[in-house]
């Protein structure tokens, strides 16, 4: 495996949601606590960084079928962001304000379902929820229970989701189909000791190998289909969040909040921006349809 390289010394309170933008060619995240969307464009290496105005904490965002527009979950459910202009149109708010509950990680299946997760505020009680999104009318509880939700990612062939159920330190799998908005037959796929870290993000290569951020954890994680641990790989930053593929160059997004001052001291690239030239090719994400 190449080595690791910083591509943004960005220093996010807590850098999330990597997405590779095929329509834009170009790499978006975000932060969540300085609510911002953030870009990348590898053809002239140009970074981008503009505020949102929105209560945080701020969940993750997901390509559409628009070129000029991606979904965002927020405290106030999901709304469709102008890319250009930054305007915000409400879209659909599956937990209808429930208290002490907030926005997380999202994914658009094979099938273009929206998977969402949210957290309990203080990600203390499980009162988080794992949602299924066809379209702003139409969406379904999965399941329920998190303190934190994270992930999720797919197999390459669709029928597989993976779902990190953070503070429990494992990642589950579930079995999806196309015609069902219910995810089936739950189950452990990996689970982690607690020095090697809280699973994060996930993403998934070609090869149908499991890549997961490890918040806490200095590291990401490649596991194989049946979730052995092929690969720790160390990450210069004590929380490492998300991961997206463009071809083989992994983008990994991390975190500075709630690092203590000597890991800080220790690891000041926290809540930078980072690239792994790997031996894989990742997964296009697919698109959600507004």
């Amino acid at each position: 495996m190449s080595d690791l390289k910083l591509l943004v010394d960005a220093r996010h309170r807590l850098g999330e949601a990597a997405l590779w933008h095929e329509a834009r060619s170009c790499l978006f995240w975000i932060d969540l606590y300085e609510p911002s969307l953030n870009s990348f464009d590898p053809r002239t290496g140009q970074i981008t960084r503009r505020s949102l105005a929105l209560p945080v904490p701020i969940g993750a965002i997901a390509a559409t079928n628009s070129a000029n527009h991606l979904l965002l979950s927020h405290v106030n459910g999901l709304s469709v962001l102008h890319i250009d202009d930054l305007k915000l149109s409400p879209y659909a708010n599956p937990e209808n304000g429930r208290a002490d509950v907030i926005s997380n990680d999202m994914k658009v299946d094979r099938w273009g379902r929206l998977w969402f997760g949210t957290s309990h505020a203080k990600e203390l009680e499980p009162r988080g929820a794992l949602w299924c999104v066809k379209d702003a009318q139409h969406f379904q509880l999965s399941d329920a229970g998190f303190a934190v939700s994270n992930g999720p990612a797919f197999s390459p062939g669709g029928s597989v989701m993976y779902f990190s159920d953070s503070s429990n330190f494992q990642i589950l799998a579930y079995d999806i189909s196309q015609d069902d908005l219910q995810a089936r037959n739950r189950r452990v796929f990996c689970s982690f000791a607690p020095e090697e870290g809280q699973p994060d993000g996930l993403t998934v290569d070609a090869d149908g190998c499991i890549w997961s951020a490890q918040w806490a954890g200095y590291s990401i994680f490649k596991l194989s289909p049946a979730g052995e641990k092929l690969e720790r790989i160390a990450v210069p930053s004590g929380h490492v969040t998300s991961l997206a593929f463009k071809a083989s160059t992994l983008y990994i997004t991390t975190a500075r909040d709630a690092l203590p001052d000597d890991k800080l001291q220790q690891f000041p690239l926290s809540g930078g921006i980072f690239t792994l030239e790997t031996n894989v090719e990742g997964v296009a994400e697919t698109v959600f349809a507004l």
